[in-house]
């Protein structure tokens, strides 16, 4: 596959993806290329004085920016609508799709987690997703894999393990295939 994975829950997440792709609820999808500035350097100038030449501007950095860069990026089908993603501030009633986008543009941006949070990362994520929000009003969804699969659907390359391809024990709950997923959908 041509794009790089950070991590096992973004390549388990881009099977998902595939999935829903080659069932045509997306049109495509790509790994996140944007980076959302959330708050720029702090930076001091002056002067170093110099004994045999001009003196030197130099700069100092007090405090280091912070940018914040979410994994995925799906641009949805119509036919998703209601399924698979909503529309904020469009849907009415309860939101009760596993995606949100912003806008008529039926885009979505992704932060993919794993369960276990390694160095309470998923909170630093949480955090950075609201600022994202009151700075660029652009929301993130996050989702936690494989916990997400058991919520929605299990991607068919995700039965079987990432090396040997032998059948992967599931440690996740309410195993379905998406067929089964839309069939409980529309009921």
């Amino acid at each position: 596959m041509k794009n790089k994975f950070d991590s096992q829950e973004e390549l388990h997440f881009s099977w998902y993806l595939e999935h829903l792709k080659d069932c045509r609820y997306i049109n495509h999808w790509e790994k996140n290329e944007t980076s959302y500035e959330l708050c720029k350097s702090l930076k001091h100038k002056y002067i170093k004085p110099m004994k045999r030449v001009k003196d030197k501007v130099m700069e100092q950095t007090i405090m280091h920016g912070s940018s914040y860069n979410p994994d995925f990026t799906i641009y949805w089908e119509p036919k998703a609508i209601g399924i698979f993603v909503s529309i904020l501030d469009k849907t009415k009633g309860k939101i009760t799709t596993p995606f949100i986008c912003d806008d008529d543009q039926l885009i979505s941006i992704v932060e993919t987690k794993a369960d276990f949070d390694r160095g309470n990362m998923t909170r630093l994520a949480i955090n950075n997703i609201k600022f994202v929000y009151e700075k660029y009003n652009v929301y993130i969804n996050m989702v936690k894999i494989p916990s997400f699969f058991g919520k929605t659907f299990t991607p068919n390359r995700y039965f079987m393990t990432d090396k040997t391809f032998q059948p992967r024990k599931m440690k996740h709950k309410n195993v379905r295939t998406l067929r089964e997923f839309v069939k409980s959908i529309q009921k």
